[in-house]
């Protein structure tokens, strides 16, 4: 305000006048944003979580799924193994499986079976054992830290029910870490050999390939080659690490649109505060304001002081509401490190938006009682009690 001169200090002054009106007033608008800072701040941080294990765990030059994820035909894998340019394909099959733990819990989960040569097509790291180990028949990897919480070791046997009543006494040979597990889409940590899927649950359908080009194969080429390999099967779409990342981008942006639409209610509520207050303000303020224009102050500059007034009101809630979706957002990424919130981002762009826009709402909020203000008669507005 002081960027105005002895309009912007008065608007200053009369933002701070009642300061329990204009408290309230800005609470309000706070709160709101207090909401969307926070969305905002878990959303990018959900994206560069993701991000980070994608360039961490995904080794695959492509994956092949379904669109909408679910199993799709064995021929498909067929089709892509024989395709021109294609140097290795690894099969992955999820699958519910209900493991009985040692410290006597029974849990139902979803576990993976992959095919040979995972480490080709996987940047999987391990706490203990191996690939090789973990996709021996007879055998399964589990995530560290959750063998741990429930007394797993390596060398463990696990009894594990699959589909159909298939039971097997699985040996642990692997132990891997929690992001590794998650960003490869084995959120739990249990994965085993497609050799020992099989052998109990012999009738399953493919969940997803995992696609490296041959030597010498250039990638654009190749997946030219398979696109149109598979055109018989429209549900399934080839998907690099980008298409990835996008694919997850564009899912947290509808959520947050979804969170934003409803939010913007608490918004024009918090905006009709505003209006409110600044029509309060300007009829207390009616003999004032007939002083001032006696003592020379224009229409012009009245309007903008009332402008900035708005302005000072709607951008000091939108700081503190900002502020405290930051702190919001810090803790909420905190408290889900575990469950593969790894990375903390601040959405500086949308901060900076919603700073601004704060700014345009406040002179928007204002245009009704400034102009009321401007249409006063100045000796009426003297000679009012």
């Amino acid at each position: 305000p002081a960027l105005f001169g002895p309009v912007g200090r008065m608007s200053q002054r009369n933002a701070l006048r009642n300061p329990r009106r204009t408290g309230a007033t800005a609470a309000a608008l706070m709160v709101g944003l207090a909401l969307v800072g926070g969305m905002s701040v878990a959303s990018a941080s959900m994206s560069a979580s993701f991000d980070r294990q994608i360039d961490r765990t995904l080794g695959a030059d492509f994956v092949v799924q379904s669109a909408d994820f679910t199993p799709f035909t064995r021929r498909i894998a067929d089709r892509v193994t024989t395709t021109g340019g294609v140097g290795l394909v690894v099969r992955q099959r999820l699958t519910p499986v209900a493991v009985r733990l040692p410290d006597g819990r029974r849990v139902v989960t979803t576990a993976a079976g992959y095919g040979p040569r995972l480490d080709d097509v996987a940047h999987l790291t391990y706490a203990r054992g191996g690939s090789a180990a973990a996709l021996a028949p007879g055998h399964l990897a589990l995530d560290a830290g959750y063998a741990e919480d429930h007394g797993v070791r390596l060398g463990s046997v696990l009894p594990v029910e699959f589909p159909g009543g298939g039971r097997a006494e699985l040996t642990v040979a692997a132990l891997t870490d929690q992001e590794s597990a998650e960003g490869f889409g084995t959120q739990g940590g249990i994965f085993f050999g497609l050799s020992t899927l099989e052998r109990y649950v012999p009738d399953g359908q493919d969940s997803a390939l995992y696609v490296n080009a041959a030597p010498g194969t250039r990638a654009d080429g190749l997946r030219t080659r398979l696109e149109r390999a598979l055109t018989a099967y429209p549900q399934v779409q080839v998907r690099d690490q980008a298409d990835y990342k996008e694919l997850v981008h564009d899912q947290i942006a509808v959520l947050l649109y979804l969170v934003y639409a409803l939010l913007g209610l608490a918004i024009v509520i918090a905006v009709l505060g505003v209006v409110n207050t600044l029509a309060l303000s300007v009829v207390e303020r009616t003999r004032e304001i007939g002083l001032l224009r006696a003592i020379g102050l224009g229409r012009r500059q009245l309007r903008r002081m009332i402008r900035l007034e708005s302005v000072v009101i709607a951008v000091f809630g939108a700081v503190l509401g900002l502020a405290l979706g930051l702190v919001w957002g810090v803790c909420m990424q905190q408290v889900l490190e575990l469950r593969g919130l790894t990375a903390f981002a601040v959405p500086w762009g949308t901060i900076v938006v919603v700073v601004l826009g704060s700014a345009v709402v406040g002179v928007v909020a204002a245009l009704l009682p400034a102009l009321r203000a401007s249409r006063m008669n100045v000796l009426a507005a003297i000679a009012h009690e």
